[in-house]
C-alpha cells in the first residue's frame, strides 16, 4: 500500500482504511514555522492507492502503518495477525486459519485468548505454534465446527484436538491429555491429529477391551509424529508390542533445550525413542533382553543398558540408565540371580547433549546396590531361598565368579 500526501512535510496524525474503496480520506497535520512559532495546518488532500491484488486489511494496532492487523486472503484465509492485543477476536469473514498465523505479532508469546469467528471451518495444525502462553479459545454459538472444553479445542468431527500450553507440564503431556480429558468427551473410532505446540501426533483410536485393567475407553496407536518441521512415519512392525494394550501409557512427547522427544516404550523403558533435532531425527532403541541372548553391544544380555529419557525442570534433556538385571518388570526383579555384589553398579543419572548428530551422555551421579537400597531386597530373597549358601556374602561371591558385573 502506498500513501501519498500533497505536502512532503506532512506528518500523519491518524489514519483509517476503508475497505472496498480505492481512495480513503486521511487526516494529516502539517507543522509550519511562522515567526518562530508553530501553527497547526490541517490538510485533507491525501489519497491512498491499493493494488488490486492486495489482501483484505483491517485497521492496525501495530504502530506500523504498512501492516494491517489481520491479513486475510480473498478466499477467507487468515494468513497473519500483526496486532498487539493479548485477547484476539477473529473477524467473521475468516473461514480458515493458516500455519503460524499469529507468529508475526510482536506479542505472540503473550497472547492469552483467541475468539474464533463464526465462519471458521478449518484450522491448520500449526496455526497456534507461536502462542506459547495461550490459555483458551472462545467459540461463539454460531460456530458449530469447534468446541472448547477443559483446555482443549475440539473439532466437532473428532479429527483435530489442540492442547493449550498451560495444561502441559513436565510430566504431563499431550497423550495424558487424551486419556484424561479428550477420550471421555468424544465418541467413535477413527483417526485424529493430536496437537501440542509444534508437536503433531496422527493417532488412530480404537475402543478398549471392556475388561481393560485401567478402565480406559480407548487404545491409541500413533501413525506419524511431527516436530521441528520433520515428520516420522511410524513403522508399525516395531510398535505392536507397545500399542497400549497391556500398559496404561506407551507414548511420551515433550520439548527440551536439546530436541523434541517422542517415545513409544513401556514404563520399564523397553521400546523406541526418537529425538527430533532442528535438522535430523535420531532413534534410540532399548531392547527387552531375555535369557540366553547373545551379547548386546559387547555386554552380556543381563547387563544391557536400559535408558529412559525425561525432561528436567530447567528444560534440559536428562536420562536414567540401569542394567537390565536391575529392572523390575511387573514389580518383580526377574534377573536378580545375576546380581554379583552390594558394590555393583545399579543406576546412573545425568544429562544428554547432542553433538554433530551424536548422543553424548554426561553422568552426574551413580549408585551401587547398597547405596540404592538393594541390600534389603537381597536379604529378603536370600532368606526365602538361600540356594544352599550359608550367607548372602557367600552367595554374591559365587555369582561374581560366574556372571559379569554391571558397569
Amino acid at each position: 500500500m502506498k500513501i501519498m500526501c500533497a505536502n512532503e512535510n506532512t506528518i500523519l496524525y491518524g489514519y483509517k482504511i476503508i475497505r472496498n474503496c480505492c481512495i480513503a480520506t486521511m487526516l494529516c497535520v502539517t507543522l509550519v514555522s511562522c515567526n518562530d512559532a508553530e501553527k497547526t495546518v490541517f490538510n485533507d488532500d491525501v489519497t491512498t492507492e491499493t493494488d488490486a491484488n492486495d489482501i483484505s486489511v483491517y485497521e492496525s494496532d501495530t504502530g506500523d502503518l504498512s501492516l494491517p492487523e489481520f491479513s486475510i486472503s480473498d478466499e477467507g484465509v487468515l494468513t497473519a495477525y500483526n496486532g498487539t492485543e493479548y485477547n484476539i477476536s477473529i473477524p467473521d469473514n475468516v473461514s480458515a486459519i493458516s500455519e503460524d498465523a499469529f507468529g508475526a505479532s510482536p506479542v505472540a508469546g503473550e497472547i492469552k485468548t483467541i475468539k474464533l469467528g463464526k465462519s471458521v471451518e478449518s484450522i491448520d495444525t500449526q496455526a497456534f505454534v507461536s502462542l506459547t502462553a495461550l490459555e483458551s479459545i472462545e467459540v461463539p454459538e454460531e460456530n458449530t465446527n469447534y468446541k472448547f472444553l477443559d483446555g482443549v479445542l475440539f473439532k466437532n468431527d473428532n479429527t483435530l484436538f489442540f492442547c493449550m500450553p498451560n495444561i502441559i507440564k513436565d510430566n504431563y503431556d499431550m497423550f495424558d491429555v487424551f486419556f484424561d480429558i479428550i477420550s471421555d468427551k468424544i465418541e467413535g473410532e477413527g483417526e485424529s491429529n493430536l496437537v501440542s505446540g509444534g508437536m503433531v501426533a496422527e493417532i488412530e483410536r480404537e475402543f478398549a477391551d471392556l475388561e481393560d485393567p485401567f478402565n480406559r475407553k480407548y487404545y491409541i496407536s500413533c501413525n506419524s509424529f511431527t516436530a521441528n518441521g520433520q515428520t516420522m512415519e511410524v513403522d508399525k512392525s516395531i510398535i505392536r508390542e507397545y500399542k497400549g494394550l497391556n500398559y496404561f501409557k506407551s507414548y511420551y512427547a515433550y520439548v527440551t533445550n536439546q530436541c523434541v522427544v517422542y517415545s513409544n516404550r513401556t514404563d520399564c523403558g523397553f521400546g523406541n525413542t526418537w529425538l527430533f533435532t532442528d535438522n535430523e531425527i535420531i532413534r534410540v532403541e532399548v531392547i527387552n533382553a531375555e535369557e540366553n541372548r547373545e551379547k548386546i553391544n559387547g555386554e552380556e544380555w543381563y547387563n544391557n543398558s536400559v535408558i529412559i529419557f525425561m525432561r528436567g525442570e530447567d528444560g534440559s534433556l536428562n536420562y536414567i540408565r540401569k542394567p537390565r538385571k536391575y529392572i523390575a518388570v511387573g514389580g518383580t526383579y526377574d534377573c536378580d540371580i545375576y546380581w554379583t555384589g552390594l558394590n555393583e553398579f545399579v543406576k546412573e543419572e545425568g544429562t544428554v547433549e547432542i553433538e554433530n548428530g551424536k548422543i553424548v551422555y554426561k553422568s552426574e551421579k551413580s549408585w551401587t546396590a547398597i547405596e540404592a537400597g538393594y541390600d534389603k531386597y537381597i536379604n529378603t530373597m536370600f532368606n526365602e531361598n538361600n540356594n544352599g549358601f550359608s550367607t548372602v556374602e557367600e552367595y554374591l561371591a559365587h555369582n561374581a565368579e560366574v556372571y559379569e558385573s554391571a558397569k
